[in-house]
């Protein structure tokens, strides 16, 4: 009587196609694995993807009891064929995905080459006799409450964020060679400071202009918000310039180009803020997040967009070693001592927005002020240690927050156990009396009687918060 027997098909994805390995495992232990097929390849097409699968089905009979398919998690080109792969399965198959971080750390204990065929043969071998492997949920790439929807609009606002900035800095190399003096009286990326440029690209325009006429360009990009005593400080720091007035037409075009190109990309990232917020405002965490110290609208939907749905974490310590949040510390005797380093595993964009919402409440959460304080112990080397210890205590407060569907609050015991000098910044500091339209952020207290008090920051400088 023949064995039974399952069909494990490892397959490692990548552009446009995949290669594949299919072993043969006997459900008699005494029965040695076998690679029925080393290398096979397909196409991300689904007449070839269709091929595959009756090339797999073709090596069984009636004594296989199941076929499991798995592949990695290799983002935009797994998604796809694994979906595709999904649908079509017949009733004793199954497609799991594979913990990346899990086949590197086995591929490296069993000293394996890695190509594609070979990662395709050594996925096959996991899933077939490692009864440790660790798979991934597929649930995390559905877009079930607009999860995906949410991800790749953030991703796209960090994108186009990303080449704002880089568009500033141009823009800013240019006018130190051509118009140094308006760094000098408004802030670069300020509005001013654009619309100057958009009409007076140069130090010599600014001369050969009417100051009435350049107070009215910036008075009216300023909201009115500008007095003339800058237009006079401008002016004055043109007429000793060392700028030559031999410029270019290039020169000029140069910034001019920067400058609508600028335009054109704010104006791009305030129409995906608008769908980020139509999107992330249907999620009951968003508004919770929000009262948390530090966490703004763009922070609290990265938050939610990157981890998705907050049970598929068993507790804290899985949801903190998943946004990279823990810190990555070496000791070895006393000659090795590695500390304040992020582990940097997980989401790169949840990092960031932890590490963020970290940097504000160091400075204004007065119980992770303290923290911060107390671990530093006015040590420059351990600031990134204490940043990380802020950053996984953020993380944890999200976790908290996320799964008992409660917003945030600073707790009259924890105040109170603070020192004096603490205690009296923060309260002086906030202000309980607001407008109810305030654009600032609000937040909240208990006092000693378990009453919550709401709150905003009256202190202007590091309270920006995105």
């Amino acid at each position: 009587m023949e064995n039974n027997y399952i069909l494990y098909v490892g397959m490692d994805a990548s552009k446009g196609k995949a290669d594949a390995a299919i072993l043969k495992v006997c459900d008699r232990r005494s029965v040695k694995p076998k690679f029925l097929r080393k290398k096979l390849s397909f196409k991300f097409v689904k007449s070839e993807v269709t091929s595959f699968l009756d090339t797999v089905r073709s090596y069984s009979d009636d004594n296989c009891t199941s076929i499991c398919f798995a592949l990695e998690v290799t983002g935009i080109y797994s998604t796809n064929v694994y979906n595709f792969i999904k649908a079509n399965l017949n009733d004793n198959e199954s497609i799991r995905f594979l913990n990346t971080d899990f086949v590197n750390q086995w591929r490296k204990a069993h000293n394996i080459a890695k190509s594609d065929p070979l990662d395709a043969q050594t996925i096959s071998t996991i899933i077939g006799t490692d009864s440790d492997v660790q798979y991934v949920n597929d649930n995390v790439f559905e877009n079930k409450n607009g999860y995906q929807d949410l991800k790749a609009l953030i991703h796209r606002h960090y994108q186009i964020k990303k080449i704002y900035s880089q568009e500033i800095n141009r823009l800013i190399a240019q006018c130190d060679c051509l118009f140094p003096e308006l760094q000098y009286v408004f802030e670069p990326k300020s509005a001013a400071f654009i619309a100057v440029l958009s009409s007076y690209p140069t130090t010599h325009d600014i001369i050969n202009a009417s100051k009435f006429e350049v107070f009215n360009v910036v008075y009216e990009a300023t909201k009115h918000r500008c007095s003339m005593d800058k237009i006079d400080k401008l002016f004055d720091l043109c007429r000793d310039t060392l700028v030559p007035d031999d410029i270019s037409s290039y020169g000029r075009n140069i910034i001019l180009d920067l400058v609508e190109n600028i335009k054109n990309i704010k104006g791009q990232l305030k129409a995906i803020q608008r769908y980020i917020e139509d999107v992330v405002s249907l999620n009951p965490a968003y508004k919770l997040l929000l009262t948390m110290t530090g966490c703004g609208p763009i922070t609290a939907a990265t938050v939610i967009a990157e981890t998705g749905d907050i049970s598929r974490f068993k507790n804290a310590d899985c949801f903190v070693s998943y946004s990279g949040s823990s810190p990555r510390n070496k000791r070895s005797g006393t000659s090795v001592e590695t500390m304040g380093k992020i582990s940097k595993k997980g989401s790169r964009y949840l990092r960031h927005a932890i590490y963020m919402i970290a940097e504000f409440a160091r400075r204004h959460n007065p119980v992770l002020r303290h923290q911060f304080e107390r671990i530093k112990n006015g040590n420059k080397k351990r600031h990134k240690l204490a940043n990380i210890a802020i950053a996984n205590k953020i993380a944890r407060y999200i976790y908290s927050i996320m799964k008992n569907k409660s917003s945030f609050v600073i707790l009259h015991e924890h105040i109170m156990r603070l020192p004096e000098e603490t205690r009296d910044t923060f309260f002086n500091s906030i202000s309980l009396d607001f407008p109810k339209n305030t654009r600032k952020q609000i937040y909240q207290y208990s006092d000693i009687n378990g009453e919550v008090h709401k709150f905003v920051y009256i202190k202007s400088e590091d309270t920006m918060i995105v």
